[in-house]
C-alpha cells in the first residue's frame, strides 16, 4: 500500500525536471552606449578635471576599462557604420558622412546586416535611442535596419534644446533636424540627453520580461554646445571660455545620464543579466574651426577628431558585466568598436557571424585567452591611413588647416602614447613591413560609395 501511495503521490506531482526541461538561463541583454566627440582626456579615469564625471568612472571601476580601445573610423557615421555591422566600413564603401549626393542613395548599404538584425533574429526586443547618421530615407530608416523601436533624429546632429516650436538648425535636405519616434514627428519639450535617457529607461521597462538590446546613441557632447538650465552652475566659475562651458555642461549632462541609466538597471536587479559597452564615436574636437569645434580634450593623445593620430580614433572604452567580467580591472592590448558585434553575439548565444572583422572580447577580458584579440588594426580616411601593430603605429595623417598629408611616420607607443618623435627614420625595415600589411589589408577595401566634403575627401568635386 505504501509503494501504491508514493507511486500515485508521483503522478500527481508531474514528471520530474530533467536538465533538459529545466528553464533555460535568461539570455543577458545588450546596453551599447555611445558618447559623440567626446575627449579622451575628459573623463576622471583619464585623468580629466575640469569636470567630475562620478558615474562614468564607476561604469569603468565596474568592469574592464580597455585602456587601448579604438573605433574603426574618426568620423560619427563610417564609425556607426563599423560599430553596427562589426565589418570595417571600408569594406562596403561607407567611408565618410553621407552629407555628399542624393539622399537615396546615401547611407548603409542595404545589404549589411546590422547587430540589430542578428539579435531581433534571436527574439530580443530592439531599440535605438538617440542619434543614428546611418542614412535618411525610408529603405535607410532603423526600422528596417533591424530596430522595432526608434526614438530620436536621422541626421549627425541635433539641437539639444527641444520646444514644439523650435526651428531646425541642422539638417540635409529633405532630412531635417527633428526627432522622430518610429516615423512619426515628435513635438516636445526638453533637453536631449534627458528626453533620450527618459526613452532609454521607457524601453528597458517595456521589455523587462525578454532580452533586450538598446543602442543608446548620445549626441552629447557633440555641438551645438547648449546649457542646460538645470547645469550651468555645475560648470566652474573658473571657466571662462563659452564654448568649453558648453561642453562641460553637456558632459556633466551625460554623467549624469549614465547614472540614471545604471540606477534603474540596479533597482530592476537586471545588472547581472545585461551586459553594457561605453564608448565614443571618435575623438574629441579641439581645434577650431574644424570638425563641429567642440573644445574636447584628447590629451595625453595627438590629434582630434577627423584624424588618424591616436586622438582622433582611440576611445574611452569600458566593458561591463556583473558576475561576467572583473570588476576594475584595465585591459591593454588593441581591441576596436568592430568586436561590439561578435562579442554580443556570443553573450546571447548566437551564432557568431562569418564575415565580420571584428572578435569576441569576454575570453580575453575575463582572462581566459592571454593573447591578443587582433594581430593588427586598420585605418582609411580618405587619404590618410593608419596601422596598429603591437607597441607600434604606422600612420599617415592629414593637417586639416594646412591640407597636406604628412607621409607615413612611425611612433612606438608603449613610450610615446602622444606621437611626439616619429621612428621612420630609424626603423626603416619596420615601416615597410607594417606599410605592405597596411597595402594587404586595403586590397580588400572598396571605392567610397559618395563623396566626403572637401576638407575630409580631397578628391571630391569642386562645386
Amino acid at each position: 500500500m505504501m509503494r501504491t501511495l508514493v507511486t500515485c503521490l508521483l503522478l500527481l506531482a508531474g514528471p520530474l525536471a530533467t536538465p533538459a526541461t529545466a528553464q533555460k538561463p535568461r539570455k543577458p541583454n545588450v546596453l551599447v552606449i555611445v558618447a559623440d566627440d567626446l575627449g579622451y582626456g575628459d573623463i576622471g579615469v583619464h585623468g580629466g578635471k575640469a569636470v567630475p564625471t562620478p558615474n562614468i568612472d564607476a561604469l569603468a571601476a565596474a568592469g574592464v576599462r580597455c585602456t587601448s580601445g579604438y573605433v574603426s573610423a574618426p568620423y560619427c557615421s563610417p564609425s556607426r557604420a563599423g560599430l553596427l555591422t562589426g565589418r570595417y566600413q571600408t569594406r562596403f564603401g561607407h567611408e565618410f558622412n553621407p552629407h555628399v549626393g542624393a539622399e537615396a542613395t546615401l547611407g548603409l548599404p542595404l545589404d549589411e546586416v546590422t547587430l540589430a538584425d542578428r539579435l531581433k533574429a534571436a527574439g530580443y526586443a530592439t531599440g535605438l535611442v538617440g542619434k543614428w547618421h546611418l542614412g535618411f530615407d525610408k529603405k535607410h530608416h532603423p526600422q528596417v535596419r533591424g530596430f522595432d523601436d526608434f526614438y530620436g533624429f536621422l541626421v549627425g546632429a541635433h539641437n539639444f534644446r527641444v520646444t514644439k516650436d523650435g526651428e531646425s538648425k541642422f539638417g540635409t535636405s529633405t532630412a531635417r533636424n527633428m526627432l522622430y519616434r518610429g516615423n512619426e514627428l515628435q513635438k516636445v519639450d526638453g533637453f536631449a540627453t534627458d528626453l533620450f535617457t527618459d526613452e532609454a529607461i521607457a524601453f528597458m521597462k517595456r521589455n523587462k520580461d525578454k532580452p533586450w538590446f538598446l543602442y543608446l546613441a548620445y549626441n552629447a557632447v557633440h555641438t551645438p554646445l547648449e546649457i542646460s538650465d538645470a547645469l550651468k552652475d555645475r560648470v566652474p566659475a573658473g571657466v571662462k571660455d563659452p564654448a568649453r562651458r558648453g561642453y562641460l555642461a553637456l558632459l556633466l549632462g551625460l554623467d549624469d545620464s549614465i547614472g540614471r541609466i545604471r540606477k534603474h538597471l540596479r533597482e530592476a536587479a537586471a545588472e547581472e543579466d545585461t551586459i553594457i559597452v561605453f564608448m565614443s564615436d571618435n575623438g574629441g574636437s579641439g581645434r577650431k574651426p574644424i570638425f563641429a569645434y567642440n573644445t574636447g580634450d584628447n590629451r595625453p593623445l595627438r590629434g582630434d577628431k577627423g584624424q588618424t593620430l591616436e586622438g582622433g580614433i582611440r576611445v574611452p572604452f569600458v566593458v561591463t558585466w556583473k558576475g561576467k567580467l572583473p570588476a576594475g580591472t584595465t585591459y591593454d592590448q588593441p581591441v576596436i568598436a568592430l568586436d561590439i558585434v561578435p562579442t554580443a553575439c556570443a553573450a546571447a548565444g548566437v551564432k557568431p557571424p562569418a564575415n565580420v572583422d571584428g572578435v569576441d572580447l569576454l575570453p580575453h577580458l575575463s582572462g581566459e585567452k592571454k593573447e591578443a584579440p587582433h594581430a593588427a588594426l586598420f585605418w582609411r580616411f580618405g587619404p590618410q591611413k593608419a596601422v596598429r601593430q603591437g607597441q607600434w603605429a604606422l600612420v599617415d595623417w592629414r593637417d586639416l588647416e594646412k591640407k597636406t598629408n604628412s607621409g607615413w611616420q612611425l611612433y612606438d607607443l608603449d613610450k610615446d602614447v602622444g606621437q611626439t618623435t616619429d621612428l621612420a627614420a630609424k626603423y626603416p625595415e619596420r615601416v615597410a613591413e607594417l606599410k605592405r600589411a597596411w597595402e594587404r589589408w586595403d586590397a580588400q577595401n572598396v571605392a567610397p560609395l559618395w563623396h566626403g566634403t572637401p576638407l575630409e575627401d580631397p578628391t571630391a568635386p569642386a562645386k
